[in-house]
């Protein structure tokens, strides 16, 4: 079974949206933001033929990343997950996959960083001190055996590209 991490794409800056008094977790994706998620959604079809479950953060700039990667993946289902939520530690999500996902081959999970990394680390070695980084629009893929069994320590780290790498 395979697991796609996906980091969302190229909100507004931090700061810039700050200082309109909104709180960060309705911080959007720029125009130039979703048009990257576009272009790496397309180059990731060329890889996977369908994906079985879209699963997002509930913050604005994941789950407007995880429509637009539901719109290539011809409207794929998008369900909100609050365990992606920067702050949650792995085992959260890792609970939910067994609790949601046991019916599914290929699931697309988008979120944030550094959450992405460290539930990556801990799914491949057990460990929360994050091994790797995914950059905005960066993508990897786990095989895991069972999304009913998933563990610490037992996903297999497939491939890790980030967005010039799929881009070009």
């Amino acid at each position: 079974m395979d697991l796609i991490l996906m980091r969302h794409g190229i909100a507004e800056e931090r700061q810039v949206f700050a200082k309109k008094n909104l709180e960060d977790h309705l911080r959007p994706l720029t125009l130039k933001g979703r048009k990257k998620i576009q272009k790496i959604s397309i180059q990731l079809t060329e890889w996977f033929e369908h994906a079985d479950l879209i699963v997002s953060s509930p913050f604005v700039r994941a789950r407007q990343t995880a429509e637009v990667v539901s719109q290539i993946f011809f409207d794929t289902k998008v369900v909100e997950a609050a365990e992606l939520v920067p702050s949650s530690p792995p085992q959260a999500f890792k609970r939910w996959l067994r609790a949601h996902a046991d019916q599914h081959q290929r699931i697309i999970v988008v979120g944030h960083e550094p959450q992405l990394s460290v539930f990556a680390t801990f799914l491949i070695t057990g460990e929360v001190e994050p091994i790797l980084e995914l950059k905005k629009g960066g993508v990897l893929c786990l095989k895991v055996a069972s999304f009913k069994n998933i563990a610490a320590g037992t996903a297999r780290l497939t491939w890790l590209l980030q967005p010039h790498q799929i881009l070009g």
